[in-house]
């Protein structure tokens, strides 16, 4: 997302799950004049002192709701979500019956506390929760708006925007938001003379503590896996990457040299080796080139990244997790489109290069068991020894491997089937 924001998810690891308790609205004062101590405390903890004065704000819950839904509006290009919630419904990374948009909305408005405006340069406060509870989010908040005045976070996320790279984005917010949640740990760990570096790995830490503390998520528990997830990986993945930063060199000096070194992928998130050691960079992909081959006929609408983290997303709905991400590790790079006709049909394309042909052959075998799960009853044709398509539901889906590369379509129209001869 492109939204600078804290959610409870963040908190609740910190908190223990009390902040979800609803009170009558607190004194504005009183918050102010708490987010005004935190600051020093905040900028202590982070070793940056504020540039200049932190402008802070007090808003209501529907202040807030307002403020999201129009950031939503003003961070997307009209019809680009709902494009993205198609591509995820073909993928099945979202039920057909979920509406991804409203899902999206009512998920972060359940999460939503408080939240630093990078445009406006100033941190909005919860009104309706007690300053006790509030604490350790707004030093989550505050290190948000350090950041942004040393790094510049608004030039990254106006810059990721234009990308069409949602995966890039995503290693970006996981070195913000881990950067956040550290120090807002390090906040509550301080009485007790311990750091966010001595706890077990956070990744598994936050996990354990978000999976307790469910039912108190209504929106969330009840969210698709793939929205979970994703709203997760920042905050939990981003910290576990900081923890083996600070191990490698453990000062905020080296976490400060990220800033102007960003990761690219959300691989190098997921092993951080692959950032810190030898670099591993994502390798372009032109999909595009791909789909010119059904036809002039097809067009694509909207196109993105998927990453590590989202391919193994994607290969967990129908394999165990432990395959799913064994089996994405060794990505190199991909490209995925949403596909529209001038009938107004609609297909997902992915192209995928791996790290060398045994990765590439592990993700194809992985996506072989994927369409069959996925597709139990579906008819094969052109089945070779490397790949096949599949009819099923008046469409057809095909899966390729080539040499580093796999690609898959999955919903063309089965009157277009012979096209894929060339795919």
């Amino acid at each position: 997302m492109r939204i600078r924001w804290v959610l409870w998810l963040a908190a609740i690891v910190a908190l223990g799950g009390g902040a979800l308790a609803l009170v009558q609205e607190t004194n504005p004062s009183e918050l102010l004049k708490t987010a005004d101590d935190l600051i020093q405390v905040t900028a202590r903890l982070r070793g940056l002192a504020p540039k200049t004065p932190i402008s802070r704000g007090v808003k209501s819950r529907a202040e807030i709701t307002e403020y999201l839904n129009e950031q939503i509006k003003e961070s997307y290009d009209p019809g680009e979500l709902e494009e993205e919630g198609k591509l995820l419904h073909i993928l099945g990374l979202i039920p057909a019956s979920v509406d991804y948009k409203a899902s999206v909305l009512q998920l972060y408005a359940e999460q939503i506390s408080g939240f630093y405006d990078t445009d406006r340069k100033t941190f909005f406060i919860a009104s309706w929760l007690p300053v006790a509870e509030q604490k350790p989010a707004m030093v989550h908040e505050l290190d948000h708006a350090l950041q942004d005045q040393y790094f510049d976070l608004n030039k990254t996320v106006k810059e990721d925007a234009k990308l069409h790279n949602n995966d890039r984005e995503l290693a970006h917010q996981a070195l913000w938001e881990g950067d956040a949640t550290v120090v807002m740990l390090n906040y509550e760990l301080e009485p007790v003379k311990r750091t966010f570096s001595q706890l077990p790995d956070l990744a598994f830490a936050m996990r354990t503590m978000l999976e307790a503390m469910q039912s108190e998520f209504p929106v969330f528990k009840n969210a698709p896996h793939f929205l979970q997830e994703t709203l997760f990986f920042p905050y939990a993945n981003g910290a576990s990457f900081l923890q083996k930063i600070w191990a490698q060199n453990p000062s905020w000096d080296s976490i400060n040299k990220i800033y102007s070194d960003l990761p690219s992928s959300t691989e190098q998130i997921l092993h951080p080796e692959k950032y810190y050691g030898k670099r591993d960079e994502p390798k372009p992909v032109d999909a595009e080139k791909v789909a010119a081959k059904l036809g002039g006929n097809w067009k694509a609408v909207y196109k993105n990244v998927l990453g590590e983290f989202s391919l193994s997303l994607l290969l967990s709905q129908h394999l165990s997790e432990e395959r799913a991400r064994r089996s994405a590790a060794g990505w190199g790079g991909d490209q995925v489109l949403l596909l529209e006709n001038e009938a107004g049909k609609s297909a997902a394309l992915v192209d995928t290069v791996w790290d060398d042909a045994d990765e590439a052959d592990k993700f194809f075998q992985s996506m072989q068991a994927w369409f069959q799960q996925r597709f139990p009853n579906a008819r094969k044709s052109d089945e070779t020894a490397t790949g096949f398509s599949v009819i099923h539901d008046n469409e057809v889906s095909s899966l390729r491997l080539e040499g580093d590369e796999v690609r898959f379509i999955i919903g063309l129209p089965q009157s277009e089937a012979q096209k894929l001869s060339g795919f």
